[in-house]
């Protein structure tokens, strides 16, 4: 009987640490990561995120793992985090964050993945854990890892991405102030009877603010005229201006912003006969002023992609006749939709 309860507790014993060291079996993980320049990188990532926790280590790349996505890009004078968890099977789990510096991101994503990989993850790294940014492929850390409850796990992303936040909020607000330079196609109604495209260059300068006040002040030169692309028919015009802008408002939303804006231009307008014996050009002086609705969407590298639309009126209606006053040929629009897509840097 005593030998029986021995040779089970030597069993016991025996088969104990291995069934739990298949219990604790690190995941393989495999990261990818793309980043501006002067940010953290994948390196840095991954001893962020084994510092949190022991349940992960890299993939070898033959066997079945978990993908780690990882994209961080500057916009607006903030740095925006996005980790795309991929495991083994093809499921996926997004999550963003957005902070004022790159190692404020990486950490709070580093976090993000510890706990999808590991719910017991620390919510903090070890003071000894290396910092984002360092190029160090140490991942041993002289402090031991204490387990966080479970149920501490959606808490702790959200106080975690209030702080990545509230470090952003306590920057100067000089850091919202942004110049920006960008050209686009255009396209309006200068004529009732005919569509005008053109093409403009454009600066904008984002002033410092908070929240959803960040006005915006722009200035641009556009030149249309309705035969680049098409037949004129009677009248032939073209328009040269300059535009001014103000967009007092901004909502943004990931990397999406939109923008009220309002608009006064002048310029100078001409106009000649195509279908007439004697052809004769005439020129006028142009103003008009409008309002735009301004979508931006962030591409990284300080680039974004920009759609604009909208409604100008022409503060003079002018009409082009020919021979007699009753034979008209052309007028302008009373009011012409505007409507441009675009590409603008950042600086």
């Amino acid at each position: 009987m005593l030998l029986a309860s021995y040779l089970s507790l030597v069993a016991a014993a025996a088969s104990g640490p291995a069934a739990s060291d298949v219990a604790k079996e690190a995941k393989p993980v495999q990261v990818e990561f793309d980043a501006p320049t002067g940010c953290s990188g994948a390196d840095a990532f991954f001893s962020s995120l084994r510092s949190r926790t022991d349940m992960v280590r890299q993939a070898d790349g033959s066997e079945p793992h978990t993908t780690l996505q990882v994209r961080l890009t500057r916009t607006r004078g903030r740095v925006l985090g996005e980790l795309r968890v991929v495991d083994d099977r093809g499921g996926t789990d997004t999550r963003k964050m957005q902070g004022a510096t790159c190692d404020d991101v990486v950490q709070a994503l580093s976090l993000t993945a510890a706990l999808a990989m590991d719910p017991s993850a620390l919510l903090s790294a070890p003071a000894t854990a290396p910092v984002p940014g360092a190029t160090s492929g140490t991942e041993t850390s002289a402090t031991p890892l204490v387990p966080t409850p479970p149920g501490k796990r959606d808490r702790s992303e959200a106080a975690l991405s209030k702080t990545v936040d509230d470090a952003s909020g306590s920057r100067s607000a000089s850091d919202a102030a942004r110049f920006e330079v960008g050209t686009s196609a255009l396209g309006t109604a200068l004529l009732t009877s005919s569509t005008t495209p053109g093409i403009a260059v454009s600066s904008r300068w984002t002033l410092a603010g908070h929240g959803v006040l960040l006005p915006t002040l722009g200035l641009a030169i556009a030149y249309l005229r309705n035969d680049a692309v098409q037949s004129p028919g009677p009248v032939q015009v073209s328009l040269t201006e300059v535009v001014a802008t103000g967009c007092p408002l901004r909502f943004s939303a990931s990397m999406v912003t939109l923008q009220p804006c309002a608009l006064v231009a002048a310029g100078w307008f001409t106009a000649s006969g195509r279908q007439a014996m004697h052809n004769y050009e005439v020129g006028h002086l142009w103003l008009s002023a409008g309002g735009t609705l301004r979508v931006a969407a962030a591409l990284g590298h300080g680039l974004s992609l920009e759609l604009e639309g909208g409604a100008v009126a022409p503060l003079f209606k002018r009409r082009f006749y020919s021979t007699t006053q009753k034979n008209i040929v052309g007028e302008t629009s009373s009011i012409s939709p505007v409507i441009s897509i675009g590409l603008s840097y950042g600086f």
